[in-house]
């Protein structure tokens, strides 16, 4: 009974994060510190089997409590090792890892290890989980642009996200400020443009090209009638992403998409809507040719299928579809594919379906639809709705993440990871992007200024 009693306080103390050592009183846990002149003891660790982040505890004696020291393994994966005290490990088990052997090697100095592989194995259950990678917030959910380390680092207001793969970064477009560089690697996050570089005043959207090399920057310029400002810019990889170059003036623009054959690019201005392409003029420089209008004055987004062959465009409630001529290599006036007018939340398909706020998407490939004339999904973001949601090749709008606990005042909205469906929430959700490699979903929140992640597993 005096096992579990100590036991439980550890556990619960470690989940509310105030510190195990200021409420058990017990000798050992305070001490803590690694006798070198005894032997290290692995006694046990538990569960047996678990998903993503799943708290794996590891019993024994004399641990140390330099989590520095501590390194623990499923198999080739390390654990995050998140605090012992000396008879007790805390882990959590991250993503993609496998069924193996859990291994603990603690340093001991002077090029020493303890090394200890356990019997049984630990079984990993795959799933699919929405985390935070990254995004720090006070008591009232307020924070600002705070370059540092994912634990100092914080947001005014990401609304979009793009993946580099090049670099195994993601860029962070906080709306009308700033663009932003996580650096997954390195775990820290970092500026890279402010409103003000090449005349822009109000950054909306980036996109890589085809080659990932260079990073398009959007501005709207909260312009709505002067052709002269500043619309489209690009920052290259080989500079760091530090330095902006003007390649287009317009009346602003909203997002842009390169063509995933030629990489011309495409881009889409709130002032009545058109979708307008680059093209070289005769000196040389790129100027505006509109292609059609929607109608209206909606601040629309454009994104282009991975075959070149059409384009979803993006408005409010509404999601077009715009076939591409390869002859003219241009995009054809567009249908409204999913959607209506009626913003509203309802999963169906075409115009039945009701979206409110469909902003960032991103194609995905689906391996059950191999072989078919089209083997990609489209996740994309619906910000009033709070959710991610997917719109397949023939015009189904499903949700995918999002408004999963239940609220007792029927909110969608708020912070919380878990199971996409049953747990998970999010508050306005506008930016997203796809680790192929990884299958791991970024999602930027106007509202939680957080980034945050959704691990696929298969």
């Amino acid at each position: 009974m005096k096992f579990v009693q100590k036991n439980a306080c550890f556990i619960a103390l470690f989940v509310l994060g105030i510190g195990f050592f200021s409420s058990c009183n017990d000798k050992d846990i305070i001490a803590g510190k690694r006798d070198p002149g005894k032997p290290t003891v692995f006694s046990d660790f538990s569960p047996k089997e678990g998903a993503i982040r799943t708290r794996l505890y590891i019993s024994g004696d004399n641990f140390g409590d330099d989590v520095s020291k501590i390194h623990v393994y499923i198999g080739e994966r390390e654990l995050k090792v998140v605090g012992a005290n000396g008879k007790q490990i805390y882990c959590w088990v991250p993503g993609q890892t496998s069924t193996g052997k859990v291994r603990v090697v603690i340093d001991e100095g002077a090029g020493k290890t303890v090394d200890h592989t356990f019997a049984d194995s630990f079984s990993y259950l795959k799933s699919t989980s929405v985390g935070t990678l990254v995004g720090n917030v006070d008591q009232n959910g307020n924070s600002g642009i705070i370059d540092g380390s994912f634990e100092e680092a914080g947001f005014a207001y990401p609304g979009w996200i793009t993946y580099e793969p090049g670099s195994n970064c993601v860029f962070v477009t906080e709306i009308d400020r700033a663009v932003r560089k996580v650096d997954l690697a390195a775990r820290t996050v970092s500026t890279l443009i402010t409103n003000g570089q090449a005349g822009f005043t109000k950054m909306q959207t980036t996109t890589l090209s085809t080659n990932t090399d260079t990073l398009y920057l959007v501005d709207d310029n909260g312009n709505r009638s002067t052709p002269n400002k500043v619309a489209l810019a690009y920052s290259l990889r080989e500079e760091n992403y530090r330095r902006v170059h003007p390649i287009l003036w317009d009346v602003g623009a909203y997002g842009v998409a390169p063509h995933p054959s030629h990489g011309g690019l495409f881009y889409t201005v709130t002032n009545g809507t058109p979708v307008k392409k680059a093209v070289a003029a005769a000196t040389g420089e790129l100027v505006p040719k509109e292609l059609y209008r929607i109608g209206g004055n909606l601040s629309t987004l454009i994104f282009f299928h991975p075959s070149g062959n059409y384009a979803y465009v993006m408005a409010h409630s509404r999601i077009y579809k715009s076939m591409y001529n390869w002859e003219k290599q241009e995009l054809e006036p567009a249908i409204i594919f999913a959607g209506s007018g009626t913003a509203g939340d309802v999963d169906a398909i075409g115009t039945s379906a009701r979206i409110s706020r469909a902003y960032q998407g991103v194609f995905v490939k689906n391996e059950a639809y191999a072989g078919q004339s089209d083997e990609y999904d489209f996740y994309f973001c619906d910000q009033n709705n709070h959710s991610i949601r997917i719109l397949t090749p023939n015009g189904m709008v499903t949700t995918f993440a999002g408004k999963g606990s239940p609220t007792p005042d029927g909110s969608k909205s708020g912070y919380i990871d878990g199971d996409p469906r049953l747990e998970a929430r999010f508050a306005e959700p506008t930016g997203i992007d796809y680790d192929v490699e990884r299958k791991i979903f970024y999602i930027a929140e106007r509202t939680n200024r957080r980034i945050r992640t959704i691990a696929v597993e298969q």
